[in-house]
């Protein structure tokens, strides 16, 4: 198995990360720093920045983000972070990234396999939001939208919007996207004239969050949650390796 695979399903990154954690020597196996992709065999010893990590059980958490927290687990500002509200032992982190002033729905995980797949553009997993903006978005605004922005800096913002209700000068809205750009969905918003006052993540994928879960507050998602995601990830997997090899074939 790959170092970085390794790391990933130890709960230590993100595959990202931990391609990081590699390239910059915070890795060891059996007592030599690995900077290389690097296969590791049962029985070796692996070490991240001197303290061992082995392959554990996985564990699976839902966490109502308040506004004002950043998602990440050491912040070099020393802002409050997501896991400053987190009082548990399981050694996880985030699936994905909220920013600092959007609230709801955060999975945290030591699952890094599941967290790839949930969070790979390739797969398109479904995030809903409810947001509430400044005016009256319209159908023409909502057509824009749904086709997709040619926003500034090079990247077509596409969402499918629906409204929910109109609070005075203000409107409620839903929001479905299937690819967690940064602050992708206040910057579309914001493009079309209609600033956003409140965003609050209430999905992702199959998991849905509890509405009996008040802000702040976190729990273990529940076995047919887990089961519901796994095969999420695993079935949309198939899903595409099986499109994949059939335009190959196809020429």
């Amino acid at each position: 198995m790959r170092i970085q695979k390794y790391l990933r399903m130890c709960g230590v990154a993100s595959r990202r990360k931990a391609e990081e954690l590699v390239l910059k020597g915070h890795v060891s196996v059996n007592g030599l720093i690995v900077k290389d992709y690097v296969d590791v065999k049962v029985g070796d010893l692996v070490y991240v920045d001197g303290k061992e990590v082995q392959l554990q059980t996985h564990v699976y958490y839902m966490l109502n983000k308040p506004a004002g927290y950043i998602t990440t687990k050491y912040d070099p500002q020393g802002r409050t972070t997501v896991f400053d509200l987190l009082k548990i032992e399981d050694e996880i982190f985030p699936v994905g990234r909220l920013d600092k002033d959007t609230e709801g729905l955060l999975i945290l995980t030591n699952d890094g396999e599941m967290a790839q797949k949930l969070l790979h553009p390739r797969y398109e997993s479904v995030r809903i939001y409810e947001a509430v903006v400044r005016g009256q978005i319209g159908t023409d605004e909502i057509d824009r939208l749904k086709k997709g922005l040619k926003m500034s800096y090079g990247y077509e913002a596409k969402m499918q919007i629906s409204v929910i209700s109109k609070i005075g000068d203000m409107m409620k809205i839903k929001v479905e996207i299937k690819e967690g750009k940064k602050r992708e969905i206040r910057r579309a918003l914001n493009f079309i004239g209609h600033p956003v006052i409140s965003l609050r993540r209430i999905s992702f994928g199959p998991i849905q969050l509890d509405k009996n879960l008040q802000s702040g507050q976190f729990r273990k998602l529940e076995n047919c949650e887990v089961k519901k995601l796994l095969e999420y990830v695993n079935t949309r997997n198939e899903t595409q390796n099986g499109s994949h090899r059939k335009t190959v074939e196809g020429g």
